[in-house]
């Protein structure tokens, strides 16, 4: 069975189910390759098939799929979007690039003759292809997502590096590392493959070191350590720049990247700030009280940078 749900299907099983179909049904693809699908002809496996980590991305991810729903208009006479890409698993159809379109299709309630590209390929292939569409989607993958995804390729795919380095968008030598960490986790230390696939590439590597058993180290000491280098390079690139002339400061943050107040405002360090500048204005500002008993006392993915 596929899931749809929130909860997706474990990585490793997720495989395990594609793979038995393949092998119990073939790999070919039925012909003709149809260029519409109704929709309960598509399945979803995003554990396998969706490079880019949807948590911390709600909101963008709303407003991608409202804008797609509007473009699709009227059920009865909808205005399709650009073709999804479709893969064959041996028994079903996976989207393999398109999920926020299925989406969309979904809410719009339109579920016939929905627009397919077919891929045919091994499901390596196909795993590889999502991640290089992904890459250049229009909700571009982070850092942090391209890693991870990277990690999965290697940890599960027979992908040559090469490829794995040009779908993922990643440096050479970050793939290279993460297959002498599989090495080491999967051979070394018999670490079992269920357990790394739920890692995380910077979970892995951080295994790899012995960092995650050491008892001394400490995840808030190395980010703040981290910090305070940080601190030292804007001072001597900006000396008093940020609170000399806040506004063209936070401009040019805002130039250089759009995203990266979002970021820094899901951080802890700046919830404890942004939380610390309400209790100060509290009896200034009409319905500080009320935000303060909702605000979390760190943000909610940490401070931890990109591995």
């Amino acid at each position: 069975m596929t899931s749809t749900t929130n909860e997706p299907m474990p990585l490793l099983e997720a495989l395990t189910t594609i793979k038995g179909a393949l092998e119990e049904h073939g790999g070919s693809p039925p012909t003709p390759l149809p260029a519409t699908l109704d929709r309960n002809k598509i399945a979803r496996m995003v554990s396998v098939f969706q490079p880019r980590e949807l948590d911390g991305r709600w909101t963008e991810d709303e407003r991608h799929i409202e804008n797609l729903e509007g473009a699709i208009g009227d059920p009865k006479k909808p205005r399709y979007l650009d073709p999804m890409t479709v893969w064959w698993g041996g028994d079903r159809w996976y989207v393999i690039d398109g999920h926020h379109r299925l989406v969309a299709y979904d809410r719009a309630k339109v579920a016939r003759g929905l627009p397919v590209d077919v891929f045919e390929g091994t499901m390596d292939e196909a795993m590889a292809h999502s991640a290089a569409a992904n890459s250049k989607d229009r909700l571009i993958m982070r850092k942090d997502d391209k890693l991870n995804f990277a990690w999965k390729l290697t940890l599960t795919t027979e992908l040559p590096k090469s490829r794995v380095v040009e779908v993922c968008a990643v440096a050479n030598g970050s793939v290279g590392a993460m297959r002498s960490v599989k090495a080491k986790l999967l051979g070394d230390l018999r670490v079992p493959l269920e357990e790394l696939a739920d890692m995380t590439w910077a979970s892995a590597r951080l295994l790899a070191e012995g960092k995650q058993m050491d008892q001394d180290y400490d995840p808030e000491d190395a980010v703040r350590k981290r910090a305070d280098q940080y601190r030292k390079r804007l001072y001597t690139a900006f000396k008093d720049i940020p609170t000399r002339d806040p506004e063209a400061f936070a401009l040019a943050l805002v130039l250089s990247n759009d995203r990266l107040p979002g970021s820094l405002m899901s951080t802890d360090a700046w919830s404890r700030s942004l939380r610390s500048t309400l209790e100060d204005l509290r009896s200034e500002l009409p319905g500080a009280d009320e935000v303060l008993a909702e605000w979390p006392e760190k943000g909610p993915e940490g401070a931890d940078a990109d591995y």
